[in-house]
């Protein structure tokens, strides 16, 4: 029997979040045999096995917590440990399901794999599904409920390094699964034009599924309550700003100044995880309507059903993916009222104006108008019909063929060398003891001035091997000119580009071939780098950590603006892709950063590993580590977005390259003002270690990429301050 598996961070009934009440309805609904073989695999909850198996009959439950990193070494695995994941929590989150999934599979087959949107929770395991093949026939679905991208299109954040690396890591789980599941129509075209994808990349994937709807202690009712002068007017949703409370209180008050002969009360059924926007919304209420708002958080399920069958339910949200709460309200026997602007809401989806709700135009006016149309008109509603779409993995997709057999096309090494005598032999030795044979390995010597660097290019000079070819250039013309000239002597299908100094797992080449050619609308592969101290071995698949590494996200559409989150220099690329696309030679640093911004802003399409093949020497010498003042990082920034960035970003490139924050100050904004006086005191206690190690570091916080960061600051004062700053944004999350 094949299995149906759904990953979740929610799960009602035990956490809060609509997420999770989808998720329990389905559960709920789906027929004994389908429950029989669905896998819950819930993220950093614990959920008792026995009270699961009552409330779910028949289905398996796995617990994820993503503060372990069991099984990082096991299998032949080479994954980074979580402090690597700099501003990018969330990749780390989807490592550790996606070696929950390869455990689970070991001893079931998965027909059907569903993830949230929210989290990109399925960032590791589609990628390994195209590098790998791992579950390649399995339908992986992406259910549209709220990205990060959508939440701050809706309301205002303090924006940081973490919410657009999450942005990328959202769009890419989108951009790269099977099945895209719209529980609306028209919803499904809202996310489409906010995360910009174009209709024929995004349709063709797209299916419709609105959730079943279930009432816990009441039946449905057919028709809703009349409107009576004391109903209470509720407000059922959570306290956030995309929930518009705000425009609730507005509206209502109102209403109230409106209809004096009205004499219910405004109910605010709805809990909060932020103190101080609570407290906006409390100030927004008029001193002397004080009384008749009720703020009731804590109702039981059954006195929250009692009061919303009995009330009218304002729904003022902008953006729902479909909003159970209304529909419930609807079934409950209340009257509804929506915000006609809001895409689950709109003239296509069940909800008709009049006949089983009231609309309004999402302004507190509007509002108010709707709030007297619904007394004016005082008779029962009709309540809402529901839809019944199929269950998405009832419908056929185009399965994913991996072919372990594929054809050994050509690879091209291209090694720019310039006075790097003493490592390129490891080098060279690394890709010759490659699994994959058919290779040839391209030295660039640009012009090198040391003796011992000439006597090792003379030597290579002497071979005679149909594997080896040598340039030898007169003048040196600089990094991105050397990589260029190694591209057009190169004869190979493939590319890869690998320094004089660094090292690839032998197995690396294959398994991007395969990945390549299994794939054939993806360009490049991308791999973390993994950091050895120059003097001493690798790890290389030892079991043992390195010393430090650097992960990515490959499509860095929106965070690799602001640093170079697509890979390092070493890649496997389609030939094609890397002409197309040449080494900007204008530029005297960042040459691969302005590639890969390049092609992302084209379009091209990345896959990236999670296991570490690329081995990054650290030198005290080399280009990265060499000091530079603040001023020609900033110059040579400005340089980069004047010449790579998308044309509208052009213009403003210096600004944005002196807006760049500090990637230590301003990444755990606001925390004093949202927390409880005991988590206060702990976070106290590590900003103020924070604080003192980076006044240790304060030469580098003016640096604009991850790698000049890595290597300039003390490798023993960045292991005790990464740790740190993960210690704070955990709190953070957690309060």
């Amino acid at each position: 029997m094949t299995a149906l598996v759904f990953v979740s961070t929610e799960l009602s009934p035990y956490t809060a979040g609509g997420v999770g009440r989808v998720l329990h309805n389905i559960l709920r609904a789906m027929d004994e045999s389908d429950r029989s073989r669905s896998t819950v695999v819930l993220v950093d909850v614990v959920v008792d096995a026995i009270r699961f198996q009552v409330d779910f009959p028949g289905a398996s439950l796995v617990c994820v917590d993503t503060r372990s990193d069991a099984g990082r070494h096991e299998d032949g695995r080479c994954h980074p440990p979580e402090w690597a994941y700099t501003d990018t929590p969330q990749h780390w989150r989807s490592a550790v399901v996606l070696r929950a999934l390869q455990a689970l599979a070991k001893g079931t087959k998965i027909a059907y794999l569903e993830f949230p949107d929210w989290g990109a929770l399925g960032f590791c395991t589609l990628q390994e599904r195209l590098f790998a093949g791992f579950l390649a026939d399995t339908q992986i679905a992406v259910r549209l409920h709220s990205t990060h991208t959508v939440l701050l299109n809706m309301e205002a954040w303090s924006v940081s390094r973490q919410d657009l690396s999450l942005i990328d890591l959202e769009r890419k789980c989108l951009r790269d699964c099977d099945t895209l599941i719209a529980q609306l129509p028209s919803v499904g075209e809202s996310a489409r034009k906010i995360h910009g994808f174009a209709p024929e990349e995004w349709e063709p994937r797209l299916r419709c599924h609105a959730p079943p709807v279930l009432l816990d202690h009441r039946d449905p009712v057919t028709s809703s309550v009349p409107a009576r002068a004391d109903q209470p007017i509720a407000f059922t949703s959570k306290l956030q700003r995309v929930k518009r409370p705000d425009l609730f209180v507005r509206g209502a008050s109102a209403f109230a100044r409106r209809r004096s002969d009205y004499g219910g009360s405004f109910q605010l059924s709805a809990h909060s995880n932020d103190a101080a926007y609570e407290s906006h919304v409390r100030h927004l209420i008029p001193p002397d309507q004080g009384a008749r708002f009720q703020f009731l958080p804590k109702l039981s399920a059954q006195e929250r059903e009692a009061v919303i069958a009995n009330s009218t339910v304002v729904v003022p949200s902008g953006y729902e993916s479909f909003c159970l709460a209304a529909y419930e309200a609807s079934l409950l026997g209340a009257r509804v009222i929506l915000n006609g602007v809001n895409p689950a809401f709109d003239e296509h989806s069940p909800w008709i104006d009049g006949v089983n709700c009231f609309k309004f135009d999402g302004t507190a006016s509007g509002l108010t108008d709707a709030l007297e149309r619904s007394f004016a008109q005082s008779g029962p509603l009709q309540s809402v019909e529901l839809r019944q779409d199929p269950w998405p993995w009832s419908v056929e997709t185009v399965p994913k063929r991996w072919s372990q057999a594929v054809a050994e096309p050509m690879v091209s090494v291209v090694v720019p060398h310039f006075n790097l005598g003493k490592h390129l032999p490891a080098t060279l030795s690394s890709i010759l003891e490659s699994d994959y044979q058919n290779i040839e390995v391209i030295v660039v010597d640009d012009a090198s001035t040391d003796a011992h660097s000439r006597s090792v290019i003379e030597a290579l000079q002497r071979v005679e091997s149909p594997r080896l070819k040598m340039v030898c250039l007169e003048g040196n013309i600089g990094l991105a000119a050397v990589r260029n000239t190694g591209v057009r002597h190169a004869e190979g299908k493939y590319l890869l580009t690998l320094d004089a100094d660094d090292l690839i797992d032998h197995c690396f080449i294959g398994m991007a071939v395969a990945a390549l050619e299994n794939n054939p609308t993806f360009n490049v592969v991308v791999t973390p780098a993994a950091y050895f101290v120059d003097g001493s071995e690798p790890a290389m698949r030892t079991g043992k950590d390195a010393v430090d590494y650097a992960v990515f996200t490959g499509e860095a559409k929106v965070a690799g603006l602001l640093d170079n989150r697509f890979s390092t220099a070493t890649a496997v690329f389609r030939a094609d892709a890397l002409r197309a696309f040449p080494y900007n030679e204008d530029l005297n640093c960042y040459e691969d950063w302005s590639l890969y911004m390049r092609m992302c802003e084209a379009g091209t399409r990345f896959i990236v590993t999670t296991d570490v093949f690329f081995h990054y020497r650290r030198r005290a010498d080399s280009m990265v580590h060499k000091p530079r003042d603040a001023e020609r990082m900033h110059t040579e920034y400005s340089d980069l977005l004047r010449t790579s960035a998308p044309a509208a970003l052009r213009a403003g490139s210096s600004v944005l390259a002196l807006g760049i924050a500090s990637p230590f100050r301003g990444s755990i904004p606001h925390l004093e003002q949202v927390a409880s006086p005991p988590a206060q005191q702990h976070i106290n206690l590590l900003l103020a270690r924070v604080a003192r190690l980076e006044q240790m570091t304060e030469s580098v916080l003016r640096a604009t990429s991850p790698f000049e960061r890595m290597m300039r600051i003390p490798r023993s004062l960045w292991r005790r301050l990464l740790p740190l700053r993960h210690q704070v944004a955990r709190m953070r999350g957690r309060i």
